[in-house]
């Protein structure tokens, strides 16, 4: 997201605290001493099915947290994507170079179950949408179902929060679009209108779902209703997890886009992990494509992990690449 991106995130932030005069008197002055600094960064190297290697300084991410105490939270997560790129036969190159303003909000506290979120924020559909950072996550490679299919982000306004439920707890978000972007990332699909409730159980495992409506800027203008059904739990240091997505386009009814996986990792000891995972993903006019990965990852630090996998599967899509992949990711 470039320069006109920033003023649509800045103005819902700006509009929001206006809206909410009462923030900046609940919480401390803000001021340099309340800011936290951090981020993440991450790199790697492939090689593909056909023996031609490509690696890349995937990206450098800062995070700005500011949080004073009081009843006002301020965010922000700036980015540089693939700052450098290099392919076999080919020289080091920053062509591809992107800025990104992930994610930039105001976080408003009205009571302990219910807070008013506003500006550029991640789309609150399925887990591996809102803990995509590569350090947080076990492969280089991330589920194409999970970036395809919906909006990754918004520009707009959530309501969320969690209550008590039996013996667990339920989160609860409810999420609109207030302005577009502006411009359109290289290379993804750029969708808008979004709007949505997402509900999860936390108890013996987490379990969700999403309901969300959006728009499709491409041929025809799809309008699609999207279910999303996420599933997490851990035991005895093993992690099962998964997401399945199926849209339903107005008045197309052979528009049977969707898709999922499920993974599992598995403790190896000496902080080594195995990770499988079985992934699946349609879209319109391109069919169906199915991939397995197989991998291992050493969080040889807590704030540091190496990853090796292999994905393969039958035909190549851009979105699912298959071949050898290896990367270090650092969040600091």
């Amino acid at each position: 997201m470039r320069n006109s991106s920033f003023l649509v995130a800045t103005s819902v932030v700006a509009a929001f605290l206006a809206c909410n005069p009462a923030a900046a008197d609940d919480s401390a002055p803000l001021s340099a001493e309340y800011l936290h600094v951090g981020g993440y960064a991450s790199g790697g190297f492939r090689i593909h099915p056909g023996g031609k290697a490509a690696a890349d300084l995937h990206e450098l991410s800062l995070i700005l947290n500011w949080d004073g105490g009081g009843k006002l939270h301020l965010f922000s997560e700036l980015e540089v994507e693939t700052p450098l790129t290099w392919e076999e036969g080919g020289s080091i190159s920053s062509n591809d170079a992107d800025f990104d303003i992930e994610r930039l909000y105001a976080d408003y506290s009205l009571t302990g179950a219910l807070t008013v979120r506003g500006g550029r924020l991640l789309t609150p559909i399925g887990r591996w949408n809102v803990t995509h950072a590569a350090p947080l996550v076990w492969t280089t490679n991330r589920p194409a179902a999970t970036e395809k299919l919906f909006p990754e982000a918004i520009n707009g306004v959530m309501l969320y929060g969690t209550l008590p439920l039996n013996e667990g707890a339920l989160d609860y978000a409810l999420f609109g679009e207030a302005l577009r972007d502006q411009t359109k990332d290289k290379d993804e699909p750029f969708f808008e209108k979004t709007r949505g409730v997402r509900l999860a159980y936390i108890g013996i495992a987490e379990v969700g779902m999403t309901l969300s409506e959006f728009e499709e800027d491409a041929i025809g203008q799809p309008r699609y209703r999207m279910l999303g059904l996420d599933f997490f739990k851990a035991l005895n240091g093993w992690e099962f997890s998964g997401e399945l997505y199926r849209r339903f386009a107005r008045g197309n009814d052979d528009d049977r886009s969707g898709g999922g996986y499920a993974q599992v990792v598995a403790p190896l000891g000496n902080r080594w992990f195995a990770i499988g995972r079985l992934e699946n993903l349609r879209l319109p006019d391109e069919g169906t494509t199915g991939r397995w990965l197989v991998g291992t990852a050493w969080r040889w630090k807590n704030n540091q992990i190496f990853k090796l996998e292999y994905v393969g599967g039958r035909d190549e899509h851009p979105d699912m690449p298959r071949g050898f992949a290896a990367s270090y990711a650092i969040l600091f």
